[in-house]
């Protein structure tokens, strides 16, 4: 097959459909700059998708749970023995991902004889002094996105375009983690709701043909609501004036209850 390189570019093509397809159903991830530091949001059902990588670099992501724990220890193990033999300030989420996460992600992706990872990875970085904050999502392919404010990754590149159009349409600047939270939860609905209108019209081709996606915050809230009665909603930040050498921790259920108290 390799002499023939159509023969390749088939097997690829074969593979991202096949990836795509059981990526479809996953809980969008959204990530966003805010006062005192970078948050993550998503919703889980049962089954932890928020971890600390090191001190100032957390991750998320959606796909199946087996590849999400190996990336997240390769990760978490690179980071601790670079950390170890050099320096801590050698530990950034520019190497981590451009060095260790995307070319392996790439590597096996493209080696279509072996299994390849079904994962999307959103991870954030709180810089040192200020300066290198942001987030950079990893497709299953291995490409990278960046970006210092905020970033999402959903089931499919539609919903990932909506939770981004939602996003750019907010005023972001100076929010507090309450407002920021709310926003998050918000966008990670537009995804979600997006997704189950394409799972529905890849069903039936006719049912929801016209069908528009509503960013009425009512009708967002509805929504949430309904999603809370089987799952729940998981938060992280990597937090400026956390007093530790670890910036990373998870919300509390009073800040996120603060949040949506007024949706209930």
């Amino acid at each position: 097959m390799l002499d023939e390189p159509y023969r390749w570019l088939e097997a690829v093509n074969n593979r991202r459909d096949y990836i795509e397809d059981q990526l479809r159903g996953g809980s969008p991830v959204v990530g966003l700059r805010y006062e005192d530091g970078l948050l993550l949001v998503t919703i889980g059902r049962g089954q932890r998708k928020t971890f600390e990588v090191h001190d100032r670099i957390a991750l998320s992501a959606i796909g199946h749970s087996a590849d999400i724990e190996r990336l997240r220890m390769m990760a978490t193990d690179t980071a601790s023995v670079q950390g170890f033999q050099s320096s801590v300030d050698d530990v950034t989420l520019h190497r981590l991902t451009n060095f260790v996460l995307g070319p392996t992600i790439k590597q096996s992706f493209e080696a279509i004889f072996g299994s390849a990872y079904i994962i999307k990875m959103l991870m954030a970085e709180l810089g040192v002094r200020g300066e290198g904050d942001g987030f950079v999502a990893l497709n299953y392919d291995g490409t990278l996105q960046s970006n210092p404010d905020r970033e999402v990754i959903g089931g499919t590149h539609e919903a990932e375009t909506a939770m981004q159009n939602y996003l750019s349409a907010a005023d972001t600047s100076g929010s507090s983690l309450t407002d920021s939270l709310q926003l998050a939860l918000e966008t990670w609905v537009v995804g979600w709701e997006l997704g189950l209108q394409q799972a529905d019209a890849d069903s039936d081709e006719d049912a929801n043909e016209g069908s528009e996606l509503t960013t009425d915050k009512e009708r967002l809230h509805e929504v949430l609501r309904d999603e809370l009665q089987t799952g729940e909603i998981e938060g992280a930040v990597l937090e400026t004036s956390r007093r530790t050498n670890s910036k990373f921790r998870l919300l509390t259920s009073d800040e996120i209850d603060t949040a949506i108290a007024d949706w209930l």
